[in-house]
């Protein structure tokens, strides 16, 4: 149980990390290309096309390189470090357009989106190019114990990791 419960967890780094490497590739053409509606941001400056294909191709092949088993060469199963990243990646950019749109400020501290709006696009996503293995990975008998856990730690790894960022400089809060 307990290594499946590892393994679960060791598969979805790439959705824990996308994010963190987008900060370190950003900066550029913001994605929203500066348009505003009704005197706000679609995304804002924060969310840019190097920062998003930085992070998430670069939290995919460290996926694809921690999980180099004889099942992960099977070119379906390589496609799920890369669509936990991306779909993390998606959630984030998601979650910041909600944000903009319910008029709340880059870098404004929105407790459950700001932890959760990368869990939800990366588990969309992963089931999407593999639903049987995302149900068995976190749907369904131990995998649901590896969601729960997943669940529980976010919060606490999203805190962390920001404040490490703010810390080193790399974000403007530390939240």
């Amino acid at each position: 149980m307990w290594e499946t419960i590892a393994l679960g967890i060791i598969a979805y780094i790439p959705a824990l990390i996308a994010n963190s490497l987008a900060v370190v590739f950003g900066g550029g053409k913001p994605m929203d290309f500066g348009v505003e509606i009704n005197n706000k941001r679609l995304l804002g400056d924060g969310k840019t096309w190097r920062g998003f294909f930085g992070g998430g191709i670069s939290a995919g092949i460290l996926g694809v390189l921690l999980d180099l088993t004889p099942m992960s060469l099977y070119p379906s199963y390589l496609l799920i470090p890369f669509a936990l990243s991306f779909g993390s990646m998606t959630g984030d950019v998601l979650g910041s357009l909600i944000k903009r749109r319910s008029g709340w400020k880059r870098g404004e501290n929105v407790p459950i989106l700001d932890q959760y709006d990368f869990v939800f696009g990366s588990l969309l996503f992963s089931m999407i190019a593999l639903p049987s293995w995302t149900m068995e990975t976190y749907f369904k008998g131990v995998g649901l114990y590896t969601l729960l856990i997943l669940l529980i730690a976010v919060p606490a790894l999203h805190r962390a990791v920001n404040v490490i960022g703010y810390k080193l400089g790399l974000k403007n809060e530390p939240w």
